[in-house]
């Protein structure tokens, strides 16, 4: 099946590169505007502190008082500019995206968010309820936002 993107966030955040990539990149860091993670499980401990192309790790989720696992895999990373992940669900291979690049003072973050249905069942219900990603992802990618400013104008 095709990929097909549910969600698009494109933001300046005034703060070095360097900084808005940890906050995208390190679990410590994610988990100070990402409410829906709980943690990231990697098998080997090293796994965490390497962050290479392949590197596999089971991500601990929660929506609303649903808790999820989702076998999760570091597709690209190229520091401070770009990181993918795919991530393998009942429904398809989850992509997320995020590419940053230095601009005006600050960095230019692109998110997206896109889904390689597994059957036809699920095309069908990502064309007809994608667009409602954007509900859940946009509050976090704001409060991504607010984090990072204001953590960089302390530092």
């Amino acid at each position: 099946m095709k990929e097909i993107t549910v969600y698009r966030y494109e933001e300046i955040i005034f703060a070095p590169i360097e900084t808005v990539f940890e906050y995208v990149n390190h679990d410590e860091k994610i988990l100070r505007w990402n409410s829906m993670l709980v943690e990231n499980i990697y098998e080997n401990p090293d796994d965490y502190r390497l962050m290479k192309p392949g590197t596999t790790f089971t991500s601990v989720q929660r929506f609303d008082k649903k808790t999820i696992k989702v076998a999760s895999k570091l597709v690209e990373i190229d520091p401070p500019y770009k990181v993918v992940v795919h991530a393998e669900s009942k429904e398809g291979t989850s992509i997320a995206s995020y590419q940053l690049a230095p601009m005006n003072g600050g960095t230019k973050l692109v998110v997206e968010a896109s889904i390689i249905p597994k059957n036809g069942f699920y095309w069908l219900m990502t064309k007809l309820l994608g667009w409602t990603t954007k509900f859940i992802y946009q509050e976090q990618f704001e409060q991504l936002k607010f984090v990072v400013e204001n953590e960089a104008e302390e530092a």
